[in-house]
């Protein structure tokens, strides 16, 4: 065998080895692609769950609290709560009747959007605040509710009070 064939054949080896080892690197590549995709699809679904289960437990908490307004002051209260026919919002409205300044809070959990809602309807102007869903507690809801029922938060107000933090 000549020298040109001894190189020729060595190359025609490294060569086979280089191809080798990039099939060995694409494949590992590709497991990590995939192992990263599982990764994510798993976070993205944890983390549905997680809003979810914020969701069930927001509205079930906003149901109590606005019922428990409405059984202490049926008379200056009036409370509407329930789930849209899709069931991706649940929604509480709480209007006063026959006080001063007259106002209304509707407080929207929308689970599909990631969403909470809460906007002010009042004699005195309105405002709207939005949150996302893992951002609210059932604290704050309950601090929404309480604001409706303060009246010594509202005597005198030129505009809604500042919504509670997030």
């Amino acid at each position: 065998m000549s020298d040109f064939e001894s190189a020729l054949q060595a190359k025609l080896v490294r060569n086979a080895e280089l191809a080798r080892e990039r099939e060995a690197a694409e494949a590992k590549m590709d497991e990590a692609k995939a192992a990263r995709a599982d990764a994510d699809r798993r976070a993205a679904e944890e983390l549905a769950a997680a809003r979810d289960a914020r969701h069930a437990e927001l509205a079930a908490h906003l149901e109590r609290v606005a019922g428990q307004l409405k059984v202490a002051s049926p008379g200056s209260f009036v409370v509407r709560t329930g789930w849209t026919e899709s069931g991706e919002e649940f929604i509480a409205k709480v209007s006063t009747r026959g006080l001063d300044p007259a106002r209304s809070l509707l407080v929207e959990l929308d689970r599909d959007d990631d969403e909470v809602l809460a906007r002010w309807s009042t004699d005195v102007g309105n405002a709207l605040e939005l949150w996302r869903l893992l951002e609210v507690s059932p604290e704050l809801l309950t601090a929404l509710v309480l604001q409706a029922a303060d009246q010594d938060l509202w005597r005198g107000a030129d505009a809604p009070p500042p919504f509670p933090a997030g």
